[in-house]
């Protein structure tokens, strides 16, 4: 399965009776629009890293950003689920990117002193500040119309997804052992979540 059938499989809502309110459909319409957008931010991405352009520091220092921005959403959220299963999968997932940000963290900058250095050049930045936003307009909306446990496994999950394939094309940019080690383990812990958030919207019968 390609990229792009893989974000659309996962974006995709179940479609509402007609007893669901209007403001519910355009949210679950906006909802698979996000997932194309994401689709074709990683294609940015991609062509990004590609490019030769961004250095593979900068890059892991992105990589960083995303993980402790996508911690912070899940803190704010996962709280207000009705599914206990859901919410044990959040917490785990909390617990792999509170891991990966202290390594991440203590391979850019291994003093105390240089710890205000962690973020990315601005244009990077600037993307993961969106990324975030956009996430956090979209599981607010979620939670506003009672919805929220359905578009939170889609959109975490879409963005585990994200965060593998990021690993995976920053692998193929460093040699460095050291950060090969820690975005290894990284990768594992998010294939294991990236199973429970299937498991959890396909059960088996």
């Amino acid at each position: 399965m390609n990229n792009l059938e893989y974000l659309n499989q996962i974006s995709q809502e179940t479609r509402p009776t007609a007893a669901k309110k209007s403001a519910s459909m355009s949210l679950i319409i906006k909802i698979a629009v996000g997932g194309l957008v994401a689709f074709f931010f990683l294609m940015f991405l991609g062509m990004a890293l590609n490019s030769g352009k961004t250095n593979p520091t900068d890059l892991t220092k992105q990589l960083y950003v995303r993980t402790t921005n996508l911690n912070t959403a899940l803190t704010t959220y996962n709280k207000s689920l009705k599914s206990s299963q859901l919410r044990a999968i959040g917490t785990s997932l909390s617990g792999v990117l509170t891991g990966a940000s202290a390594s991440l963290a203590n391979y850019l900058a291994p003093s105390t002193d240089e710890k205000s250095d962690l973020n990315p050049p601005e244009k990077l930045l600037a993307t993961e500040t969106a990324t975030i936003e956009e996430l956090d307009t979209t599981l607010n909306n979620a939670k506003l119309n009672g919805i929220l446990d359905r578009v939170y496994a889609n959109q975490i999950q879409l963005q585990v997804s994200l965060l593998i394939t990021f690993i995976s094309q920053l692998e193929q940019r460093t040699k460095d052992t050291d950060l090969l080690d820690i975005i290894g383990q990284y990768q594992t812990n998010l294939y294991v979540i990236d199973q429970s958030l299937q498991d959890y919207s396909s059960p088996s019968d």
